[in-house]
C-alpha cells in the first residue's frame, strides 16, 4: 500500500513540475511581414515571465520614395535601394505589464493554441500582410499563418501585436526627432495621442523614459508637453522621471 501511495504521489509531484515548467518556458509570439507597411517587417516574442522582444527591420524604400521614383533619378533611387538595404535590425526588450501574459495566454487557449486554419478563405481580400501567431512551451509547439481571420480571438491578439509595434515605432520617431527636428515633435505626439485616445496604443511604459523627458522638457513646445503628459496620464504612469 505504501509503495502504490509514493508511487501516486511521485505521479503527482512529476505532473505537476511538468505543468510548472510548461507554464515558466511558454512563449507567445507574433510576425508580420508587410512591405507597404512602416516597419515592413516586425516580431514580438512575448514570455511568460513577462519578457517581450520586439525586432523590426526595413530593407525597401519606403512607400514615399517609391511614390516619387519617376521624379527622382536612377542613381538617387539606387542610392535609397543601397540605404534601405544595408539598414541593421532594431532590438528591443522590455518588461511587459501586468496582465498582458494571462490576456494573451487567455486568447491563445481559445484560438486552439493556433493549432489549425485561420486565414479567411471565402473570397479574394485585399493583402494586409503575412503574419503568423505562434505558441511554444515544452509540450507544444504550433503556429499558424493568416492574412486577415474572421476569428475574433486572432483578431484581438493581432491588435495587440500591431499596437506594440505602432507604439515603439513611434516612440522610435521621438527619439530621433527630439534630437534633430524638435518642431515635428507636436505632430508625432498628436498621433500617438489619437491612438492613445482609440484605445490601440499597448505598452505604453516602453517608451514611457521617452515621453517622460519630453514631458518635462522645457525646449520643446509646450503643447507637445502637454500631449506627452496626457498619454503618460492615460496609461497611469508617472509624468516625471524616476530619480
Amino acid at each position: 500500500m505504501r509503495t502504490g501511495r509514493r508511487l501516486v504521489l511521485a505521479f503527482l509531484f512529476w505532473a505537476a513540475t511538468s505543468t510548472l515548467i510548461a507554464q515558466q518556458d511558454a512563449t507567445i509570439s507574433f510576425k508580420q511581414v508587410w512591405k507597404e507597411a512602416q516597419p515592413a517587417d516586425f516580431s514580438i516574442t512575448v514570455h511568460q515571465n513577462g519578457q517581450v522582444e520586439y525586432t523590426s527591420m526595413d530593407k525597401d524604400l519606403t512607400p514615399p520614395q517609391e511614390r516619387n521614383a519617376p521624379v527622382e533619378s536612377n542613381a538617387e533611387q539606387s542610392t535609397q535601394a543601397q540605404d534601405a538595404a544595408s539598414q541593421d535590425a532594431f532590438h528591443k526588450q522590455f518588461q511587459a505589464s501586468d496582465g498582458l501574459w494571462e490576456k494573451l495566454a487567455n486568447l491563445a487557449k481559445q484560438a486552439n493554441y493556433f493549432d489549425g486554419q485561420f486565414d479567411f478563405t471565402k473570397h479574394a481580400i485585399a493583402q494586409t500582410g503575412q503574419k503568423t501567431l505562434s505558441y511554444s512551451d515544452s509540450t507544444r509547439h504550433t503556429s499558424t499563418t493568416y492574412n486577415y481571420s474572421e476569428d475574433p480571438s486572432i483578431q484581438e491578439l493581432t491588435a495587440v501585436f500591431q499596437g506594440i509595434s505602432s507604439t515603439i515605432e513611434g516612440g522610435r520617431k521621438l527619439e530621433f526627432d527630439r534630437r534633430f527636428d524638435k518642431l515635428s515633435l507636436d505632430q508625432d505626439l498628436k498621433g500617438l495621442e489619437d491612438m492613445s485616445n482609440e484605445g490601440r496604443l499597448q505598452e505604453v511604459q516602453a517608451i514611457a523614459p521617452t515621453l517622460q523627458r519630453l514631458a518635462t522638457d522645457r525646449t520643446v513646445l509646450h503643447i507637445a508637453q502637454q500631449r506627452a503628459q496626457r498619454i503618460l496620464k492615460k496609461a497611469n504612469l508617472p509624468v516625471a522621471p524616476s530619480s
